[in-house]
């Protein structure tokens, strides 16, 4: 396993940040007031993109969160949901809230960012019924672009997520923000690991990572085509990235989700999960303000989802009681009896 000392998760960046200090947006090569995800945006199909607020022992901290369709889940990562005493989730910009009724943390989950586990369900106290919930992707995404989501830090690659993004105090409301960006899928985390660490050193023992670089058209900042060239990655050649689109997720954005363009709707792919500056640390020119702030050359990972439909699906997917079930078997002995009717007649 990675050392903690090597690699720290932006996902635990949010769990650091007291609630008067934290911070909505995802580090993108542009300008981010120009990547502003407000209700209505693409057909409204982002509006289900969640801000999960959660108090505990230490504080109140932020985490972001994707509604899945039928509007009951919030589907994040986690370290967001495996300690709190209480939980408001937002929608559009707040105006639609609800409350978290219960929590289900995946049964791996022991803390690791690495073997797959960090992801989690919020069910809501009551449905979203005016907000399109996202449906999973159910396939293998690798190499795809993807538009990132969630209420983390703003910034631009050159000095990373260093600002907020939200209304001057004595504002009411004082907004927070969703910010979007686009990144492209280029490795699996425990390949990444294996190379840099030795055989077996990774794990997908609960689901895979996606990882991705923040690119800024230059072959220096180009993490994974770097770490590939020089430690003999199995992964595919990395781009030199999206131009302005090109984005990567920051403290805050954690829980958030990666979605996937098929054609008529955006899928949730990935949730947003841990950060690395392993590329500055191995290549002097590789990181454009070292540490992990999410700028030029870090790279960051998501849970992905594809791992984790059938356990996402046992929890969203009520079974029928007892008596709903007998109701069915009679309904098909009735349509039975009556296709043998026809058939006869």
């Amino acid at each position: 396993m990675i050392s903690t000392r090597l690699r720290a998760a932006l996902a635990a960046l949010p769990l650091a940040l007291a609630f008067t200090q934290a911070a909505h947006a995802v580090s993108s090569a542009d300008d981010p007031a120009g990547r502003v995800l407000n209700p209505g945006m693409f057909g409204g199909a982002f509006d289900g993109v969640a801000k999960l607020l959660f108090s505990n022992s230490g504080g109140n901290f932020v985490c972001s969160g994707s509604l899945l369709a039928g509007g009951q889940y919030v589907l994040t990562a986690a370290h967001c949901a495996d300690d709190f005493t209480s939980m408001t989730v937002d929608f559009k910009l707040g105006t639609e809230t609800r409350t978290a009724a219960a929590a289900y943390v995946h049964s791996g989950w022991t803390g690791t960012l690495n073997d797959g586990s960090d992801i989690a369900i919020i069910k809501l106290n009551a449905k979203v019924t005016d907000i399109n919930g996202f449906h999973l992707s159910t396939t293998n995404d690798m190499g795809k672009n993807v538009l990132l989501a969630g209420y983390g830090l703003v910034g631009q690659g050159t000095a990373g997520a260093t600002g907020f993004d939200r209304d001057p105090p004595g504002t009411v409301p004082r907004v927070w923000r969703p910010h979007f960006g686009y990144n492209t899928i280029d490795a699996f985390g425990k390949d990444l690991d294996d190379t840099l660490f030795g055989p077996g050193a990774g794990s997908n023992a609960y689901g895979e990572n996606y990882v991705y670089d923040f690119d800024d058209g230059t072959d220096s900042k180009n993490a994974l085509q770097r770490l590939k060239d020089a430690f003999g990655g199995p992964w595919g050649d990395s781009s030199l990235g999206l131009g302005a689109d090109e984005a990567l997720i920051a403290g805050g954005d954690s829980g958030g989700g990666d979605f996937v363009w098929t054609g008529t709707e955006w899928l949730l792919t990935g949730v947003h999960s841990w950060g690395w500056d392993v590329c500055g640390q191995v290549f002097a020119t590789c990181d454009s303000n070292p540490g992990i702030n999410s700028s030029f050359g870090d790279i960051s990972a998501s849970t992905a989802v594809f791992s984790h439909t059938e356990w996402i699906n046992s929890i969203t997917t009520p079974v029928p009681e007892p008596e709903t079930y007998a109701l069915m078997l009679l309904g098909l002995g009735v349509l039975g009896t009556v296709s043998r009717r026809r058939k006869a007649r």
